[in-house]
């Protein structure tokens, strides 16, 4: 009897070992009972983290049955270390944060704000989606997220550009830049065209990633109106040493290998990273080589990060296949280094002081192949931007129901573009801002949230140009209510503004398909006004829901106008309205399907524009199973047909000293895609298979993307 029951007891305990557990929570105010969103929850000793919602939901999934330590911080709440025991079937918990007396060590970013902090809307990608995706490219990120569209010329993972909600469109020769992008909260674009070198960004070191839909420039400024995308590094609490491989289609590779070292004074994090790969069709093969390290002192709460990226990248150029003599030959080698300083002094009386500095460049040589015809050849060319970010922002806690926050900043540009150098030399642009932001607890139902900055922009035309000047006021407003524990209501309106940008009143440029492109030196800025309602709902049967609806109105958007030559205008008067809907739902313990619908429609307002590359219905889902070792994941994307101009078409019509050219479409988009994963003892190996159907489709015109590709990953820590 006694040699039975102790097999029974190994059978019981073998079974709860082998049993996952999904971990799911709600962080709530202890003075209010008001939810908190942007918590960072971490589990102890192991990379796994995550950030509560809008309506303070977490979750984990596929936990093994034994005890773990949660690490929960916020800002402005007291730190807390919670046991889990899921030997004891504890999957559902509600966690309580006390107000704390001085303002937490807790750094959650936005310009190192909390988002609970301040009068915006926040979407979370967190580590745990990054790790269950293994994207392999920024841009492929980007297209799974639901009221984001990605147009993109090649998918080698450098040129990409991204529209929030329909901000931008997509025009050969100049670049949109209405979306801005932070690097734990520091701006990272280039000064000339304000796009962003995506090869640079530490992808397999992001955290997470958050994502501001609509405007924002009450905080950000400039460059924020369609929003703003911020990629978190991570900040590990123990030490490890990490080796990634992976081998994939068209000859691609990917080496990475990540340390951290934590000590008592000094601790830091580590990436060096190399790719590289054929590409999907001629002249499309890239090469990279990425550095990434952060040091810091928790104690003195000082950090610097630094990244050094160097990259060759073949210009595609248009499809070989159906444009034979527009065969790009075209290399752009490109070199880029960021360093941020990041400072916060704790006073008495619930305040901090933080200071930040960060210092970027970017040099990017574009020449034609070594196996190119003579006769082919353009003149080589050269970008040489730097750009000097400096920040200061002091925070206070009032009374645990007032967070007041207000700042300057200072970003200094230069541009030296050896096309211009006979007309504009070293193009240098100074611009600074005045903020202030608060966030009210009326009550604990509401939230009352204020915005208001002030910007002031100088560009320095060169030799025979006096100084453009531009300047503007930010305000904006939020509501957030708290109808129950699970349910909240967000309404906000704001005003953004964006200044044109140094290629969009300087850019000279003949291209290989006969259109000259020019610059316009008297542009003035754009305005948006946008009204938002959301409501998000959590717990609800295991399922969280949240709907958001949105009407923008553009003033005097800028557009590369066709003509002789083609020419940037403040021309458009736009409207953006539509709403984006997202599921997810927990079907059992291994089981979970995730949905996020868009829904988009963007009218010129004057009927003089036709309106491009916007789609106007996007759906994005996935279904997910993880059971102990194994993961898998089948995740479809479908993007409705959107109009484009075929500017390399005969088929031209001349209106005064303007060219029309026929409208045409891009065909529905729909991919499938599958990620498969299997744990081993302290490795995992993972397989993805992208385009299982190798689907033919365009993001924009005559630039074919990718049909099927597979790639196989081996991960191992040490």
């Amino acid at each position: 009897m006694f040699f039975l029951k102790k097999v029974y007891l190994i059978l019981f305990l073998s079974t709860i070992y082998s049993q996952t557990f999904d971990l799911s929570g709600k962080i709530i105010s202890k003075s209010s009972s008001y939810p908190i969103s942007n918590v960072n929850i971490t589990i102890q000793d192991t990379p796994l983290g995550t950030a509560s919602n809008d309506s303070g939901f977490f979750s984990f999934s596929s936990l093994k049955a034994k005890k773990y330590i949660l690490a929960v911080s916020a800002i402005g709440f007291k730190n807390q270390f919670i046991e889990i025991d899921l030997f004891k079937s504890v999957t559902n918990i509600t966690i309580v944060l006390e107000n704390e007396s001085v303002l937490s060590d807790a750094l959650d970013v936005l310009g190192r704000y909390p988002s609970k902090h301040i009068p915006y809307l926040t979407d979370n990608i967190s580590s745990e989606e990054l790790n269950d995706f293994d994207y392999q490219t920024m841009s492929e990120l980007f297209r799974n997220i639901g009221g984001i569209d990605v147009q993109m010329e090649h998918d080698n993972g450098r040129n990409a550009n991204f529209s929030i909600r329909g901000s931008s469109d997509y025009k050969p020769g100049g670049y949109n830049n209405r979306v801005l992008v932070l690097l734990d909260g520091f701006q990272i674009s280039m000064p000339y065209s304000g796009s962003v070198d995506w090869n640079a960004m530490p992808l397999d070191f992001l955290d997470r990633v958050e994502v501001l839909k609509g405007p924002v420039s009450s905080l950000y400024g400039q460059n924020s109106m369609g929003g703003i995308i911020n990629l978190v590094t991570k900040n590990f609490e123990y030490e490890f040493y990490n080796a990634k491989a992976t081998i994939g289609s068209f000859n691609s590779k990917d080496f990475n290998f990540n340390m951290s070292n934590i000590t008592d004074k000094i601790s830091y994090i580590a990436l060096l990273q190399h790719k590289k790969g054929d590409g999907h069709r001629y002249n499309s093969q890239y090469e990279q080589n990425n550095f990434y390290t952060k040091i810091f002192n928790k104690k003195n709460d000082f950090s610097v990060s630094f990244i050094a990226n160097s990259s060759i990248n073949g210009q595609p150029g248009f499809s070989v296949e159906e444009r034979p003599n527009l065969k790009s030959f075209r290399v752009s080698n490109r070199d880029s280094i960021y360093l941020q300083l990041f400072k916060k002094q704790s006073l008495a009386n619930n305040r901090n002081i933080i200071y930040s500095a960060s210092i970027n460049h970017f040099f990017t040589y574009y020449h034609d192949r070594a196996d190119t015809p003579f006769d082919e050849n353009q003149d080589d060319t050269f970008y040489n931007d730097t750009s000097l970010n400096m920040r200061a922002e002091y925070q206070r806690l009032i009374k645990n129901s007032s967070y007041l926050v207000v700042g300057t900043d200072l970003i200094v540009e230069q541009s030296d573009i050896s096309i211009y150098k006979d007309i504009y030399d070293n193009l240098l642009q100074v611009s600074g801002g005045f903020f202030a932001q608060n966030r009210i607890e009326i009550n604990n139902k509401l939230l009352l949230g204020l915005g208001l900055r002030f910007d002031y922009r100088s560009i320095n035309r060169g030799k025979e140009y006096s100084n453009k000047i531009f300047s503007d006021i930010s305000p904006k407003i939020n509501l957030t209510f708290k109808q129950d524990n699970f349910s909240t209501w967000n309404f906000a309106l704001s005003k953004g503004f964006r200044s044109p940008s140094m290629s969009e009143m300087f850019l000279q440029y003949e291209s290989d398909y006969g259109l000259n492109t020019q610059g316009n030196p008297d542009l003035i800025s754009e305005q948006l006004y946008g009204l938002d309602l959301g409501y998000d709902r959590s717990n609800l049967k295991n399922i969280n829901f949240s709907l958001n609806t949105f009407y923008y109105r553009y003033k005097d958007m800028i557009d590369f106008v066709y003509g002789l030559p083609v020419l940037a205008l403040n021309r458009s008067d736009i409207s953006s309205c539509g709403f984006e809907s997202t599921t997810n739902y927990k079907i059992n313990n291994n089981f979970s399907l995730n949905a996020s619908y868009t829904y988009l429609r963007v009218n010129d307002i004057n009927d003089i524009d036709p309106i491009l590359y916007r789609p106007r219905h996007k759906l994005v889902s996935s279904l997910k199973y993880k059971k102990e070792r194994v993961g898998h994941i089948l995740s479809i994307k479908y993007q409705s047909q959107q109009d484009y101009q075929d500017f390399l078409s005969d088929e031209r019509e001349y209106e005064g000293s303007e060219i029309k050219f026929p409208i045409k479409k891009l065909d529905t988009l729909f991919l499938v895609n599958y990620n498969g994963s299997y744990d081993l003892k302290n490795s995992k190996i993972s397989v993805k298979v992208s385009n299982i159907f190798d689907t033919k489709y365009k993001l924009i015109q005559d630039f074919p993307m990718p049909g099927r590709t597979i790639s196989l990953s081996y991960e191992r820590s040490f």
